[in-house]
């Protein structure tokens, strides 16, 4: 609260300061100049509208004119043009012209050109002629007068050597540009050699990587940057030029070293060999011996010799000194050879070559040796070339080789081998002779071969120093580079000594490599080494010394007879004495004390140290470091900072690692002593430096440069992972990657819909904005773009940012192609399905392709079409297929289908199908007659007539409706008309005809099509009544003629007759519907069994050869087997048989027709079939067998195909159902099938396939189409199978097959599938009670049961609603006392379950899930071994937080499941458990099998066995459970803390009463007033001082306070503010005092205060003042807020207070404090009960009663929540953080209340008038001695109430009128005491109350109300808590009470006040007494008193 407070004050002393004055704003300047030169104007980088640039000239010509917008043609404000500016031209600081004027011209004269780079500059300023300074300044215009200037280098390669056709990238930068100048590049024999580029063709700034140095960077970066690229076919030395094309003079040019890739080593020839006699046998070896040498051993093995070397001139011969000479005889070396090269490292490489008989065999490394038959006097030439890793290459040419040789029969062959190439010439010169040649090559691309004329003997040659008087000698010391070994023996030294003269030689000696010296750096100080000691090896001279004077000597150095050098070396004999020379830290300036590093880089300190001795000296330095605070300061030398990470601390070169110092200042104290050796002498030295760490800027950046181009179809990345923070590793950078099409959006970063880079960019935000690297797929941006890529890297404060451009190329066109799959005829039939395939060819998935399609009419009018219900596939995929029936009524005769497809990437194309509409026939009706009649007897007739249609014949067909739309409906089929066709053929009247028995209402419906030529039709519905037959005995021969019609009718088998057999499969429908008409009827008993077979075999006999057969056929078995149980075993077996052959003639017929909605009605009659003899016999264990099966399955696989074929991808499924199985076929691209399990969460009974090979192995492309079927049964369809009974779940069949184009069906095997399986059973379900454990720490609820040692994995599910955390534990056996658990499980709601503790393995779990665990099958194992039985008892514990108080059955359910997956690979196998297993998906609902299937890739035959694969869940047995609750859950015991709670309130609450009651009568008797006892009656002037003592701490004071008026004509004496024995001027009070005055004061100008030294408080805080003069009513006020105090130096020291002027607004923070105040003791509601003065009618006992009230309901509202959370069981993570946040909630719920209250207390009772007041204090000698003030005082207090000021007035009628009074009425007695009686002179007007007077009844009403029912369910409630709820409840119940007592009242006070401060405030704004209370004087009573 204090920093609250603190907080606002210091916002109101900010309000206070006043707004400082605005700096001065440059007007844009009002000319604009420019200087043209020869070349036109020239411009620099940094040019903008103040700042020109011009080309130097000895004479400049500067031309001016007025700006845009500011000359004369202007006019100003007075309409007249405003006058020109005045401008001073500077050069060089130097004044040149004054000019004012709007235009012109100003010739200078520059004198001398500068130097490249510098430059002259011109300032133009200019100001306004109208206005002064500085409000009309202008900007000044910058010329700057330079040359041109240009830098040419190589970007890339920054190597020393360029390869033959190596891309150079060459650039230049240029100060000036000019849209007149051309550059020219040329260089002779480079592509291109020669090449213009405009001036105006600059770069962005190149990337500061690039460049060869940093200052040629830093240069470029204010130049305009050109490149080009450049090619050399040939090597050698190019010189590249580039030049300006308009500036002669201005080249510049670069000289480019070009070198071949292979350089040739050395080259080997053989004399003439026999090729029987003499084979070749060769193996040579490359080894490394140093980086920078390589040694070469080539070594004939069968010592054929004859050998012929030709070396290079960098190859060096040699012996090699580490390897031995030849042991064998039959081995020469043929070359040994080593060079030296620069690159990267090499390995050792090996190999051999052998050529026998022709064969030539190459062996390199481990790889495989090569044979080459070289067929010599076969062929005249001929080449190979081998290279390994890569391919062997072979080329035979006839007198035309690639490489020229001398005889006509020659070979080559060229075989390269990393580093080294070979090429091999074999010449065969007869059949019995050859040479043989070699060329060794080494690769330049690899290695840099450096000759022997780059290459300088590294020798370095010391004298040890002067020798001391303790030794006469020296010694020379010279290091050389440490040899391998193998070339350690070539080296030779000779070492010459001469005389002083060199006249003669002295000494003469010669060294080897095996005398060098170790460790010989001790001979020479290690300073002034200028080379690493630990690479160099040293030799070492003894030099006697003969005088003083150096001696001379030279030494040879030798390398083998290759390369010798010859070093002059003097041996210094002179004698010297030893001291430091120099000891200096070295730094960039030598004057600076302070270095700064950066405390991520590593930085190091050298100390030149030198030292001049004559002999070896020992140096032993060391480096400190110390903390420091400044450079003035001396640190803490007792502290240095540990220095062990640093390296050389007791060296000169100190080097200190990165990150080893943090941030701040260092002090490096350097301290050395040197001793020479053999004496006692130690000489000192030190330095110090101060070393700033800082933070280093972090770096980001994105590999690929600023600008990068990339393809559109190729696949890239945004790499930022080379960013990083210098300072420091730990830590995290955040990347952040932003993109937009237009780079002015990253100046406000501000996001532009229109310049997003990708669609689902929200933001200026990359769409995955996080991470270093961004990967791109192909085809994910649009081409012919720019892309701006931003990457922002943070870390903590720190920012930074990189931006790359990348360029997309444009992608390809779209191919779109339209295409028609069914009811593809000039003019589409309606009543058929009309499909169509929009592929886009060249789209992929990735490129998100959209698809429109949209329905014109043949004016080119969009059509509003219903595409969601007239299609099956919608607007928005590839393909259409709409529904049949949809254009039945077209409006238009023709239509456009338009498809449009868009890739998100911005490509579109479009493309049309014009279709018409064949209309079917029109105009005509139907009817039937008679409308009734009665079944199997009554004959009727259907007419047709009118209908008409320009396509004919029409043809009629009558269909009498059946049941099978219903129960077998196909959701595929617009409209289902299945049923027995009664008529069809070309006349409009049908025969007589029965009609068989209708529905249960006895009305039939029959379907009329009346069909035109091309297929089109009109249907009709006609509905008959239709009444059973009443007389059933005639029907036995009603059925027999009948039957005996339709056998004679279906025995046609001409094509002609296919009306007959439409009529027999009628006449044989009416049969079998007889027969199940009358199978129920007992008066009817025919033999039901043989006349069923009778219609089957009747049916067998007709054909299906048509659509319509098949329908009659599927129609009569669907009926007759409508009753399968009166069929016996042959008929059914041959009702299957005819239904396969309905299933391969359907089949035919839609291949044929390619029409599919009468096919797919089709389909409905055979599966009803289908289903009456599965359900009826196989389903009832009646005749089971896999055959009869097989053949069912093969039915159903083709009416699968069938339905198929009129599907296209991306269909809404179709759903086939019957009574007891379930069809639903899908098609899908496989693009899209493999994505689609992340959907199944909710799913049950799916299968989800993943296909990746077709059915010939060949890989699933992205557009191949998947049809997928999948079977559901409701029971098992092998009941003959084990596990029947033990399935739970249904049985699921699939089948995966590729559609191809010609609709054929090729079955795949999905590589897996996951398949998901409703539930039946299976689960052991149980509500679980829960409530708290013994100690109420926890909730906790269990259960047992039993397992044995064939238990598997057993899972249980808890299912809650509660989002909370479950400990699970396991134990062994049901007694739980000091058991421990043998598994440890956590169980969370949001993420799978995971075993913790004892860390039990659940490897064997293949269920995971939200609060689902899993008992692995070992752990059970391991319980019931352990137990030594068959079986034991396991406890579940759950366990989580404290959330219930009470037991609870409700809340937690728990499911128990253990589950299986079988799969069934065909029908004649059995089921097995392996091929599926149980997925991670399955629960207590659902069951999740994963099966991984063998892959088989044979074509089936279109009927085939069933290829149907199947799959099940079964149940292994389930435990009996035992709710453990009982012995757990603690009971709960009643706790009387809230009872306790409320009786101390009320305690409390009496106590304050007492006190209220009594303060509240106290304060109607309050002293106002204070009469002094030393007014004097014959005082004219009477005064009343209220004086405000503030508020702070101890700003009150208990000494005597001395008062003196000062007005306009006087002052008064020093009067003692006695008011013993009633306390005054204390914290916070207002005391009032009546002063009288000898004399008139007049206004009052200022008081005086003084303070009495003789107490313990002596300061005293005075908040205001305010001074009444009682005789005319005025007043004067005072704002004092000063602390008084007494000074014991000066003990007379008084304060002044002037008047304060009412017009002045009061300081804010004055006010603020003042307000606060008030309002805090006024609204505070506990505050203001111990306010000192309480304003208004609202007193202190109702105070106290309202808040008793407000806490007693807040301590309800708190435990009505609790009780809430009871019975709601909310979930709670903290308790105790709960309790708190409860207690805020509900001391927010309790304001109102406490308004309510409060509102009803104040605002309806009158405020009480203000208080009658008279104060007479004693006058006690013990006192009133201390008020006395010393005659020195009073003296000076006498002369200066006597002193008169000049202007005083007389006493004018008035003053003596007021004098009159006093003395006439007697204020004062002789008895020095007041007794008059002061009351109110001037009311303010009484104020009525806003609510009505019974409102305090209400408002005491509702304190009483809210305090008993309150306190009565407080104990109710209470009492029923335990000890933890109510601990919780207490701890609310006291956050609820210091939020109301802290923070409710104390923010509002503040919030108000502070508010208040925002207008100026003044003095009348702050409450004053004199504002309330004015009194006059009662002379009668006074009187009555005197008497």
């Amino acid at each position: 609260m204090a920093a609250l407070l603190l907080l606002l004050v210091q916002l109101l002393a900010c309000c206070r300061r006043g707004s400082a004055a605005s700096p001065v704003r440059l007007q844009p300047s009002p000319l604009r100049v420019s200087c043209p030169g020869p070349h036109g104007q020239v411009f620099q980088r940094q040019d903008n509208e103040h700042r020109v640039s011009c080309l130097w000239n000895s004479t400049v010509t500067l031309y001016y004119q007025p700006a845009p917008g500011i000359g004369p043609e202007v006019e100003g404000e007075e309409g007249q043009p405003p006058s020109p500016p005045c401008c001073l031209w500077y050069l060089n600081s130097a004044t040149v012209r004054n000019i004012s004027r709007w235009s012109g011209q100003v010739v200078l004269q520059t004198g001398q050109a500068p130097s490249p780079g510098a430059s002259s500059l011109l300032t133009v300023q200019c100001s306004s002629a109208s206005c002064a300074a500085p409000e009309c300044f202008h900007h000044n215009v910058s010329v700057e007068i330079s040359t041109q200037d240009m830098r040419l280098f190589v970007l890339w390669p920054q190597a020393h050597v360029i390869r033959v056709w190596q891309p150079v990238e060459l650039g230049w930068c240029a100060r000036l540009k000019s849209a007149g100048w051309q550059y020219r590049f040329s260089s002779h024999r480079g592509v291109p050699s020669t090449l213009l580029l405009p001036s105006s063709g600059h770069q962005d700034t190149t990337s500061p990587a690039v460049y060869p140095t940093v200052e040629l960077q830093q240069t470029c970066a204010t130049y305009y940057s050109y490149s080009l690229t450049v090619c050399y076919r040939h090597p050698g030395i190019h010189v590249a030029l580039v030049s300006i094309e308009q500036m002669s003079h201005m080249s510049f040019n670069l000289s480019l070293k070009v070198e071949r890739d292979l350089v040739r080593v050395l080259s080997i020839s053989s004399k003439l060999l026999s090729v029987p006699q003499q084979p070749l046998s060769l193996s040579w070896w490359l080894q490394p011996l140093t980086l920078s040498t390589l040694a070469y051993r080539l070594v004939d093995t069968h010592a054929v010799g004859g050998w012929l070397c030709s070396y290079s001139s960098f190859t060096l011969s040699s012996n090699f000194c580490a390897i031995s000479t030849s042991r064998s005889l039959d081995e020469i070396v043929v070359a040994s050879v080593y060079f030296h090269v620069d690159g990267k490292r090499f390995e050792e490489l090996a190999g051999e070559l052998h050529l026998l008989n022709g064969t030539l065999s190459l062996t390199a490394g481990k790889e495989t040796p090569i044979h080459v038959n070289l067929y010599p006097g076969k062929t005249n030439s001929s080449t190979y070339i081998f290279r390994y890793n890569q391919g062997t290459f072979y080329t035979s040419k006839d007198n035309n080789s690639t490489f020229s040789t001398d005889s006509p029969n020659t070979h080559t062959v060229f075989y390269q081998y990393k580093e080294l190439s070979y090429l091999l010439t074999i010449e065969f010169l007869a059949l019995q002779w050859y040479k043989f040649k070699i060329y060794l090559y080494l690769n330049q691309k690899k290695a840099l071969v450096r000759s022997l004329t780059e290459r300088d003997l590294d020798i370095h040659v010391f004298s040890s120093g002067r020798p001391s008087f303790l030794q006469n000698f020296s010694y020379l010391v010279w290091f050389i580079p440490t040899q391998h070994p193998m070339l350690q023996c070539e080296w030779t030294f000779y070492l010459q000594l001469f005389g002083t003269k060199k006249d003669h030689v002295v000494q003469s000696s010669t060294y080897t490599y095996n005398n060098h010296i170790k460790n010989a750096v001790r001979f020479v100080r290690r300073s002034v080494l200028p080379f690493d000691a630990e690479k160099y090896t040293g030799f070492v001279a003894k030099v006697n010394c003969t005088s003083n004077a150096p001696t001379p000597a030279l030494l040879s150095v030798r390398i083998s007879n290759h390369t010798a050098k010859t070093v002059e070396a003097p041996v210094v004999c002179e004698k010297k004495e030893c001291r430091i020379t120099r000891c200096w830290i070295q730094r960039p300036d030598p004057r600076s004390i302070i270095l700064y590093k950066k405390k991520a880089l590593e930085f190091f300190l050298f100390v030149k140290l030198n030292v001049d001795c004559h002999i070896g000296v020992s140096i032993n330095s060391l480096w400190r470091v110390y903390p420091a605070k400044d450079v003035k300061t001396e640190p803490d030398w007792s502290h240095p900072v540990n220095t062990s990470a640093m390296f050389g601390v007791k060296m000169i070169h100190l080097t200190v690692p990165s990150n080893t110092l943090d941030y701040g200042l260092y002090l490096f104290y350097f301290t050395v002593d040197v001793v020479p050796i053999r004496t006692s002498t130690v000489l000192k030295a030190y330095d110090r430096i101060y070393v700033q760490i800082e933070r280093a800027d972090l770096l980001a950046n994105i590999t690929g440069g600023s600008v990068r181009t990339v393809g559109f179809s190729e696949s890239w990345t945004l790499d930022g992972s080379d960013s990083s923070d210098p300072d420091s590793q730990e830590g995290q950078l955040i990347f952040t990657w932003y993109c937009t099409k237009d780079s002015a959006d990253y100046k406000t970063m501000k996001f532009s819909l229109k310049n997003r880079c990708h669609p689902f960019q929200k933001d200026l935000r990359w769409i995955t904005p996080s991470g270093p690297i961004q990967k791109i797929p192909p085809e994910s941006l649009p081409g012919s773009t720019l892309y701006y890529f931003r990457l922002l890297i943070q870390k903590a404060r720190r920012k930074a940012y990189a931006d790359q451009i990348v360029e997309v190329d444009p992608g390809p066109p779209l191919i779109l192609s339209m295409r028609c799959l069914e009811n593809c005829g000039r003019s589409i039939i309606p009543t058929e399905r009309f499909s169509l395939s929009g592929k886009c060819s060249n789209c992929k998935p990735s490129n998100k392709p959209l698809y429109y399609w949209s329905l014109f009419s043949d004016a080119s009018k969009e059509i509003n079409f219903d595409w969601d219900s007239k299609t099956s596939t919608g607007r928005s995929g590839a393909y259409m297929s709409i529904h049949a029936r949809t254009f039945i009524k077209p409006e238009y005769p023709s239509y456009i289908l338009h498809l449009s497809v868009t890739t998100w990437d911005g490509r579109s194309t479009s493309s049309t199908t014009p279709f018409e509409v064949n209309i079917p026939p029109q105009g005509g009706r139907c009817n039937i007659s008679p409308r009734y009649g009665i079944a199997f007897l009554t004959k009727f007739v259907v007419r047709c007539s009118r209908f008409y249609d320009s396509h004919t014949p029409l043809t009629y067909k009558v269909i009498v409706a059946s049941d099978i739309p219903q129960t077998t409906p196909i959701t595929s089929v617009a409209e289902n008309t299945f049923g027995p066709i009664l008529y069809f053929g070309y006349e409009p009247i049908t025969p007589p005809s029965f009609l068989p028995a209708g529905e249960a209402s006895q009305t039939l419906t029959l379907y009329v099509q009346v069909r035109d030529s091309m297929g089109a039709f009109t249907q009709m519905s006609l509905r008959v009544l239709i009444k059973n037959p009443l007389k059933t005995q005639s029907l036995s021969a009603v059925f027999h003629d009948l039957l005996a019609s339709a056998s004679h009718l279906s025995m046609s088998a001409s094509n002609q007759q296919t009306e007959d057999r439409i009529r027999a499969g009628y006449l044989a429908y009416l049969a079998a519907s007889l027969l199940n008409y009358v199978k129920n009827t007992p008066t009817v008993q025919l033999p039901q069994t043989q006349l069923r077979g009778s219609v089957v075999n009747t049916v067998l006999s007709i054909s299906v050869r048509s659509i319509m057969e098949i329908n009659q056929v599927a129609a009569v078995l669907s009926e007759v087997t409508d009753a399968v149980e009166k069929m016996n075993v042959r008929s059914q077996d041959l009702a299957i048989g005819k239904l396969t052959e309905l299933t391969r003639a359907l089949l035919r017929q839609r291949h044929r027709t390619r029409l599919s909605e009468e096919a797919e009605i089709q389909t409905s009659g055979i599966l009803r079939c289908l289903s009456n003899i599965l359900s009826a016999d196989l389903l009832l264990l009646k005749n089971v067998s896999a055959t009869g099966m097989q053949h069912i399955f093969s039915i159903m696989e083709g009416i699968v195909e069938v339905v198929s074929l009129g599907k296209v991808p991306e269909d809404t499924e179709t759903l086939i159902e019957t009574d007891h199985w379930n069809i639903t076929l899908k098609k899908k691209e496989a693009w899209n099938i493999t994505k689609y399990l992340p959907a199944t969460y909710t799913c049950h009974n799916c299968f989800y396939p993943i296909v990746k090979e077709k059915g010939d192995g060949s890989p699933v492309g992205p557009n191949t189409v998947v049809a997928t079927a999948t079977f559901e049964f409701d029971e098992s369809p092998f009941p003959w199978l084990v596990y029947t009974s033990d399935i739970i779940s249904k049985v699921m069949g699939f089948k995966v097959a590729e559609n191809t184009l010609n609709g054929d069906l090729v079955p795949m095997t999905p590589e897996s599938a996951d398949v998901f399986l409703a539930r039946k059973g299976g689960v052991t379900a149980f509500n679980l009670v829960m409530g708290p454990d013994k100690t109420e720490t926890y909730t906790i609820g269990g259960f047992s049961f039993e397992v044995n040692k064939t238990s598997t994995s057993i899972y249980f599910q808890i299912m809650t609603e509660l989002q909370v955390t479950f400990k699970v534990l396991v134990f062994t056996g049901t007694n739980l006392t000091h058991a421990q658990p043998v598994a440890l499980f956590t169980a969370f709601h949001d993420m799978p379950t995971v075993a913790s503790g004892n860390g039990t393995a659940t490897t064997d779990c293949s269920v995971t899930g939200p609060y689902i665990v899993c008992l692995p099958q070992s752990l059970l194992t391991i319980i019931v071994q352990e137990s030594g039985t068959d079986s034991q008892n396991i406890s579940i514990i759950l366990k989580t937080h404290y959330i219930l108080r009470y037991p609870n059955r409700k809340l937690v359910d728990i499911y128990i499941f253990n589950d299986c997956c079988l799969y069934l690979d065909g029908i004649e196998s059995q089921w097995n458990k392996d091929t599926c297993r149980l997925g991670s998906f399955t629960n207590w609902q659902k069951i999740h099998c994963v099966c991984d299937s063998k892959k088989t890739r044979q074509r089936l035959p279109p009927l085939p066995s069933a290829n149907i694969k199947f799959l099940a869940a079964k149940v292994v047995v389930l435990p009996n459970t035992v709710d453990l609750g009982r012995n757990l859950i603690a009971d709960i015991p009643k706790n009387p803390l809230t009872l306790i709670t409320v009786l101390s309130i009320f305690a409390i609450y009496l106590f304050l009463c007492c006190w209220a009651i009594g303060r509240d009568r106290a304060e109607k008797e309050i002293k106002y007033i204070i009469v002094l006892p030393d007014n004097e009656v014959s005082d004219q002037g009477s005064f009343l001082v209220t004086l405000y003592t503030g508020s702070r701490w101890n700003a009150g004071t208990t000494v005597e306070v001395f008062l003196q008026l000062i007005g306009q004509y006087g002052r008064s004496k020093f009067r003692c503010l006695w008011h013993q024995p009633s306390p005054a001027f204390q914290r916070g009070s207002i005391d009032c005092f009546l002063i009288t005055t000898k004399k008139n004061l007049g206004d009052i100008r200022s008081f005086r205060v003084r303070l009495n030294d003789e107490d313990k408080s002596p300061t005293w805080f005075l908040s205001r003042a305010e001074v009444e003069d009682v005789s005319t009513r005025k007043a004067w006020f005072f704002l004092c807020r000063k602390w008084i105090f007494l000074d014991k130096k000066n003990p007379s020291r008084d304060w002044k207070f002037s008047v304060t002027d009412p017009e002045i607004p009061l300081p804010k923070l004055d006010y603020f404090l003042i307000n606060f105040n008030r309002r805090l003791t006024e609204y505070h509601l506990w505050l203001s009960i111990f306010a000192p003065v309480i304003a208004g009618a609202f007193t202190r006992f109702q105070r106290l009663s309202t808040f008793l009230a407000v806490i007693l309901f807040s301590l309800l509202v708190n435990i009505m929540f609790f009780n809430a959370e009871k019975d709601d069981e909310a979930p709670i993570y903290l308790r105790y953080l709960r309790s708190i946040t409860v207690g805020i909630e509900c001391a927010l719920l309790t304001l109102p209340v406490e308004m309510l209250i409060i509102a009803l207390f104040k605002y309806s009772q009158k405020d009480p008038p203000p208080v009658v007041t008279k104060m007479y204090p004693k006058v006690d000698s013990r006192y009133w001695n201390n008020c006395i003030i010393s005659e020195k005082d009073a003296n000076v207090i006498d002369t200066d109430e006597q002193t008169v000021t000049v202007n005083s007035p007389p006493k004018d009628e008035k003053s003596q009128k007021s004098s009159f009074n006093l003395a006439e009425w007697g204020i004062f007695s002789k008895s020095r005491r007041l007794s008059a009686t002061i009351r109110q002179l001037r009311k303010v007007p009484d104020t009525e109350p806003v609510l009505c007077w019974w409102c305090i009844c209400v408002a005491w009403g509702l304190v009483l109300s809210i305090t008993v029912l309150s306190s009565f369910f407080i104990v109710l409630y209470g009492l029923s808590y335990g000890y933890q709820t109510s601990r919780e409840w207490l701890i609310a119940s006291g956050t609820s009470f210091l939020e109301n007592l802290f923070f409710h009242s104390i923010l509002k006070s503040l919030l108000f006040s502070a508010m208040s401060t925002i207008r100026p405030k003044y003095l009348e704004d702050i409450r004053w007494v004199t504002q309330e209370k004015h009194v006059e004087i009662n002379t009668a009573e006074e009187a009555e008193r005197v008497s």
